[in-house]
């Protein structure tokens, strides 16, 4: 080539969409099915002590031995639970800060917010009960396949996207039931600690299993909304 032969632009490569992070939604769901296995176990904890609580004429019939076996019980459940919400959603941050990210290559136009709402929304109190939500929904609405009979619609750059005859009520499920069993939950285990007769005593056991059936509920949901929208995200890349 000459010194003066003119330069070729060099062709531009397609950009290539992000893979879904497989690895990191296998790990999400181990350890969603760990949290439904700690709750089921929290579930056997309120059910023996339950039992104890039998009140009838004014009287407990059981020993302090037997209780104090079933309260050891419910601690370790107790344990095993917060251990295993702890790591879940460490892990389930991750993969939704990454499927955000996707997303974002997916459709650059059609998400509300950065990059970095997708961890931080998290961990802002308040905002938090709606903020991740709102992320969710727009990730879904961008991978959901739209309807082969609906025409296309751009949305305004900044705008969440639609579909038409889309369904969202897999978002509104986990989302409905991950708030109200972390409200409920806290609620429940300050009515343990306070509760001075046996008849309060036995109405908290209650309430406690009522909040490990929804927390074990939210963690299904949970992956039943993983599991679909990574799998909807998958249909866009090659």
């Amino acid at each position: 080539m000459s010194a003066t032969s003119p330069l070729k632009p060099r062709p531009l490569l397609p950009a290539r969409t992000p893979q879904a992070p497989r690895l990191l939604l296998a790990a999400v769901v181990l350890l969603l099915t760990a949290v439904i296995l700690s709750d089921l176990f929290s579930l056997y904890a309120g059910t023996r002590a339950h039992s104890l609580l039998d009140w009838e004429g004014g009287f407990a019939y059981a020993s302090m031995d037997d209780w104090d076996a079933a309260d050891a019980r419910y601690q370790r459940a107790w344990t095993f639970q917060g251990q295993a919400a702890i790591v879940c959603g460490i892990v389930f941050i991750a993969w939704f800060h990454r499927m955000y990210r996707n997303a974002v290559a997916l459709a650059p136009d059609r998400l509300r917010t950065g990059t970095g709402w997708a961890i931080g929304a998290w961990f802002v109190p308040l905002f938090n009960l709606w903020q991740p939500f709102r992320i969710a929904l727009d990730m879904w609405a961008v991978c959901v396949p739209a309807p082969a009979s609906a025409p296309a619609v751009t949305p305004a750059p900044g705008q969440p996207a639609k579909a038409a005859k889309a369904v969202f009520w897999p978002v509104g499920l986990w989302w409905g039931l991950f708030v109200t069993s972390g409200v409920f939950n806290q609620y429940t285990l300050w009515a343990y600690d306070r509760a001075e007769s046996i008849p309060d005593l036995r109405d908290a056991v209650v309430q406690l299993m009522v909040g490990d059936v929804l927390d074990l509920a939210a963690a299904a949901a949970a992956i039943h909304f993983t599991v679909r929208l990574t799998a909807m995200y998958r249909r866009h890349t090659p």
